[in-house]
Formats: C-alpha cells, sequence, structure tokens
C-alpha cells in the first residue's frame, strides 16, 4: 500500500513508524510544514520531501494527516475532494462545527477517515467492561487521571501547542479527548453535559494546564475525567494514567501497570497487571485502520466520534468561563 505522510514534525508521528515500516508499505511522499522533521523522515523512507499542494497532487491509497490543528480541515477538505482514504490525528480541527463539516463531506463522498482514538485498541475496554459481560448501563461512576508531561515538551517541535489560536486548547482537546470518547464507549451512551473548571500557570501560553471535567452521560452516568500539563517527566517515566471505575457487578482501581478488581460478595480482590503505555497503542490502531479500509469495514472510530468529543470539549470550556456552571454538550446538525 502507498501512503502519505503530511506534517510529519508531530510529536507522534515517531510513534506509528513500526506500522510504517512493515512488508507492503511504501511511503511516496512526506511534506512538514514546520521545516523541522521532514528531511529526517524523507530519508529514513527512502521518499521525496515536498510541499503539501504536490503531496496532495501525488499518486497514493492512504494518507496520514499531522498537520496544525488549526490547518486539520483544509488538508482533509482537499483529501475529501480527491477521494483519498485517511487517517487523521485528533482534534481533527479547531471547533466541533468543523468536523462536523468534514463528516458530511465525507460521507457524501464515501471517503474512509478515521481518527486514532488508540483507547478503544487497548486492553482498558476489554479489561473494564470483562470482555463485554458487564452491562453498559450498569457503569455507576468512572474516574479517570491523565496526566503527561509540562507544556516545554512541545516548545522545540510544535511551540503552537501553546496558542489557542492554533491548538483549540490545551490538555483537555489533546489528551483528555481520549478519555470523554472512552466514557461513551464503555457506557453505550453519550456525554451530555459537562461542569468543567481549567487553570493555566505559565503567563507565556495561552492554553490551559489543568482541565477537571465531570460529564454526565444521556443514560445518567457520572464521569470525572482530570488531564494536565504538570507531570515532571523522565525518559521511563512519562505521565500519570490512574483510574477507579465503579458498576453494579465489578470495582476496577489502576496506576501505573497495576489492576485490582473487587466484585460484591468476594473477599479478595483480583491483582494483575495492564498495559497503560499509551504510545504502543498508535501502530496498533492504524495496523487496524489499514485491515478495515482493505475489507470494505468502517473505522473503528472516525470524524463522528471527533466531533463528539470536541463538543465535549467546547461545553466544558464554556462551563469554565461560567465559573463550572454545568452546561449542555451541543451536537450541532
Amino acid at each position: 500500500m502507498r501512503l502519505a505522510l503530511f506534517d510529519v514534525s508531530h510529536w507522534h508521528f515517531p510513534l506509528y513508524v513500526p506500522a510504517l515500516e512493515r512488508p507492503g508499505i511504501e511511503i511516496v511522499g512526506v511534506c512538514d510544514g514546520e521545516g523541522i522533521a521532514g528531511p529526517a523522515v524523507a530519508r529514513r523512507f527512502g521518499c521525496p520531501l515536498v510541499p503539501r499542494e504536490d503531496l496532495l497532487a501525488a499518486s497514493f491509497d492512504f494518507a496520514l494527516v499531522f498537520s496544525r490543528h488549526v490547518d486539520m480541515p483544509a488538508v482533509a477538505e482537499a483529501l475529501i475532494e480527491r477521494r483519498r482514504p485517511f487517517l487523521i490525528e485528533k482534534p481533527c480541527g479547531l471547533t466541533s462545527a468543523a468536523v462536523r463539516r468534514l463528516d458530511r463531506l465525507a460521507r457524501e463522498s464515501h471517503v474512509f477517515v478515521t481518527v486514532p482514538f488508540i483507547l478503544r485498541v487497548s486492553d482498558l475496554p476489554v479489561r473494564l467492561t470483562d470482555g463485554g459481560a458487564l452491562d453498559p448501563a450498569g457503569f455507576q461512576h468512572l474516574s479517570f487521571r491523565f496526566v503527561p508531561g509540562p507544556l516545554s515538551r512541545y516548545e522545540a517541535s510544535a511551540p503552537w501547542m501553546l496558542r489557542a489560536d492554533q491548538a483549540g486548547g490545551g490538555s483537555a482537546i489533546n489528551v483528555g479527548v481520549h478519555f470523554y470518547d472512552l466514557v461513551s464507549v464503555l457506557t453505550g451512551s453519550p456525554v451530555v453535559s459537562v461542569g468543567g473548571r481549567t487553570q493555566r500557570f505559565r503567563a507565556d501560553a495561552d492554553v490551559e494546564e489543568l482541565a477537571v471535567f465531570t460529564l454526565a452521560t444521556a443514560s445518567g452516568q457520572i464521569a470525572g475525567v482530570t488531564t494536565g500539563y504538570l507531570y515532571p517527566n523522565t525518559a521511563g517515566d512519562q505521565r500519570e494514567f490512574s483510574f477507579s471505575v465503579a458498576h453494579r457487578d465489578a470495582y476496577f482501581q489502576g496506576y501505573a501497570d497495576r489492576l485490582a478488581v473487587k466484585r460484591p460478595g468476594r473477599p479478595e480482590a483480583e491483582r494483575g497487571t495492564i498495559d497503560y503505555e499509551t504510545d504502543r497503542f498508535y501502530p496498533a490502531f492504524l495496523d487496524e485502520a489499514l485491515r478495515r479500509l482493505a475489507d470494505g469495514r468502517p473505522p473503528i472510530a472516525g470524524l463522528p466520534e471527533a466531533a463528539h468529543a470536541l463538543a465535549v470539549v467546547e461545553a466544558g470550556y464554556r462551563s469554565a468561563r461560567r465559573g463550572g456552571e454545568v452546561v449542555a454538550v451541543e451536537t450541532g446538525p
């Protein structure tokens, strides 16, 4: 399969490399609007580094899009116009309305578009549902903390992440969307309202470095999601990832690589491990996307899911501006 890579200075791009080096994959070209990683990536894959418009005009079977959040809709629309299937990193744009528009265009043109909500291919949905055996309506409360390293980690390759007009926001739009989506996956119910508070700590950034959102689903469950750019990470320890999930038939607690499950009427907890290294889920997601494209199946997650997650972010930001008042998630037409 012939692939085109758009804007490869994105910090997630290296995570896809194991999948891009598999047999049967050919990289036909690379573009890099940031002018940082492009030459090295082109050398690695033995392909040309070209301007974005030239890459759009090239012949390829599938594209990966890693552009600035503000630029994502334009790149996506150009690919849809050419009827080229693609993977586009979240959030796919600055507003849910822009992403819903892309979804309409993609459906009208019958274009396969997938968005890497990587937790869907992780162990979490399987382990937190007992392999699908637990009733989604039985979840009573869900709480997730995902706190990666500080904003400074973006300054070398993506300083635009410190600007709301380019990134759309901070930790909520960048990492929180994975968990707003996961809440809907586990409960089988969309998020319909949010109460949110956010904080900034750096005077030179206008995106939030802490977001604490309380979500309510259409079926009445309540979930709490905390994200932030606060963790003093090191090479082998890059984030805090922890959770507590209450279901009427089980209680799940996780931290680091540990998972404990307590069940009503049983004296001892079930203790084991779980894969928390989210970086490993990106090549797995791409592998699954290409299988689904080849088989004529829909993506595991796509623009509708991205639009909903971004609508949750927008509701959280509106709530934060109103001092934490609970506001409805606006889904639009």
